[in-house]
């Protein structure tokens, strides 16, 4: 849960929802419908873990209860800085990467049925595949609905096509582990390295959380 200034208490989940409704629904309904759904749909730990099993690596606002979600959230908004400063030809990117970044750590600790009690090495393919497999049921369920809007099945297929790209190549040159034979792929484009970063500086210690963004986006 996160506790604002002024004592409001809302949930982490609520905040994505929020997000979802403000940032995305004016940029791209469909991306802003399939956010709604993933937001429903993510192994329930999303919810209630913290962001490092161990404590090392991650800020204190995103550990304990919530806090790998606090630092979802904070990855979006070090992402949200870097689109403002950027050129505008990178505008049409941003809903695909803001997806990117919310859920880029959603499969963190494995899939629903095959939780782990730490991270995952191979989260990010994880976490991948599991928004690829959304996608495409997303597609089935909801043709009528994509027909209606400016976009359509192809375009939204290319932008899960980056989403996944940023998702699985969000751990940068910390792409392979002692625990594991498999290795991640890396940023190759500007967008990935985006995610990256943003990410990279969600993460460090010396990072806080944003209660009055987070606190004034809710108030919309």
């Amino acid at each position: 849960m996160v506790e604002f200034s002024d004592g409001r208490i809302v949930s982490e989940k609520d905040i994505f929802k929020k997000i979802a409704i403000v940032e995305l629904a004016p940029m791209n309904a469909v991306l802003c419908k399939f956010a709604q759904d993933l937001i429903e749909e993510v192994p329930s730990y999303f919810w209630s873990v913290g962001a490092s099993s161990t404590g090392k690596y991650h800020p204190e606002f995103s550990q304990g209860d919530g806090g790998l979600a606090r630092h979802s959230l904070m990855t979006y908004r070090w992402l949200k800085n870097m689109i403002i400063t950027n050129p505008a030809d990178i505008d049409d990117f941003a809903p695909s990467m803001i997806v990117a970044a919310l859920f880029h750590d959603c499969c963190k600790r494995g899939n629903q049925n095959d939780q782990s009690e730490h991270t995952v090495h191979e989260h990010p393919i994880l976490a991948a595949k599991f928004i690829l497999d959304k996608a495409e049921k997303f597609v089935k369920e909801n043709k009528d609905f994509i027909e209606l809007t400016s976009e359509d099945e192809d375009s939204f297929k290319k932008e899960i096509g980056m989403i996944v790209l940023c998702v699985e190549s969000h751990m940068g040159k910390w792409n392979t582990s002692k625990h594991s034979t498999i290795e991640l792929p890396k940023p190759t484009n500007p967008i990935q390295y985006m995610v990256h970063l943003a990410d990279y500086i969600a993460s460090k210690k010396y990072t806080s959380f944003d209660y009055e963004y987070f606190s004034d986006l809710m108030m919309k």
